[in-house]
């Protein structure tokens, strides 16, 4: 037989249970100069739905429209309110009340208008109207937005028809008409930033340039008055006081009213 010739069978050496202390070397990887207190907690902001962006989407198509096939009367409509003779001009050269170009950039102002009262309903006031939310809100403003400006657009015709100013009032309805159709594209540019990077600093510069437009809309409507030599300026004052003022005074009462009940 051969002899087996084996080692020492280690199994039977009884082993220590702990492992050797390891020296560890300096990493090269260094810890953040970040300080703890620095962290801050933003809250979640959800995207935004859909129909916002087919809302804006619709405007830029009716804007791009617009610019193709009117371009010189777009021009003539924001000079308009710069001086009397830019007016002028635009009378001139057809009646704007009646024209397809009215009709794109008025779509504009009723649908950027609505989107920026439901962007300041959302950001700034975020209280429940009726339960209403969403779309069914943005809808339901743009009707009463829409409502708003027939009603007021058939008050002043025919309170021209009962005192007699046919001249101007169609002057004082063309300066209404012009003030919303610069407005609607201005308030488009803003409404983009507004909706997709959540700035409420934007948002107060739309409302900002809103009123500087409104107050604007209404030293022009002033001024067409004055050439009325038979109306005094306090009737002229109270006049457009209940056309242009008092709407908007009984807006914020109610606004008020359903943020503190």
């Amino acid at each position: 037989m051969n002899k087996f010739i084996s080692d020492h069978d280690t199994t039977l050496t009884i082993q220590t249970l702990s492992w050797p202390k390891i020296d560890y070397a300096p990493s090269v990887f260094t810890a953040h100069q970040l300080p703890p207190g620095s962290f801050r907690t933003r809250e979640h902001q959800p995207f935004q739905p859909d129909w916002i962006l087919g809302v804006l989407v619709l405007c830029f198509i009716l804007v791009a429209w617009a610019q193709v096939f009117y371009h010189n009367r777009i021009r003539q409509i924001f000079k308009a309110p710069i001086s009397k003779r830019f007016m002028n001009q635009l009378v001139r050269e057809g009646n704007l009340l009646n024209e397809r170009v009215s009709v794109a950039l008025g779509i504009i102002f009723l649908l950027t208008g609505s989107l920026l009262l439901y962007e300041i309903k959302e950001r700034l006031f975020g209280f429940n109207f009726f339960g209403i939310q969403n779309i069914t809100l943005y809808l339901c403003i743009l009707v009463g937005l829409l409502g708003y400006w027939a009603i007021k657009f058939l008050l002043v015709r025919f309170l021209g028809i009962v005192f007699k100013t046919r001249d101007s009032t169609y002057q004082y309805m063309l300066n209404l008409l012009v003030f919303c159709l610069i407005t609607g594209p201005v308030i488009l540019i803003f409404l983009v930033f507004i909706v997709y990077m959540k700035s409420d600093f934007l948002l107060y510069c739309a409302l900002v340039i809103f009123s500087i437009f409104f107050i604007f809309r209404v030293l022009r409507g002033f001024y067409i008055g004055m050439g009325l030599r038979k109306f005094s300026f306090l009737f002229l004052f109270v006049y457009l006081c209940s056309l242009e003022i008092l709407p908007l005074l009984v807006l914020v009462k109610l606004l008020l009213g359903y943020t503190h009940p």
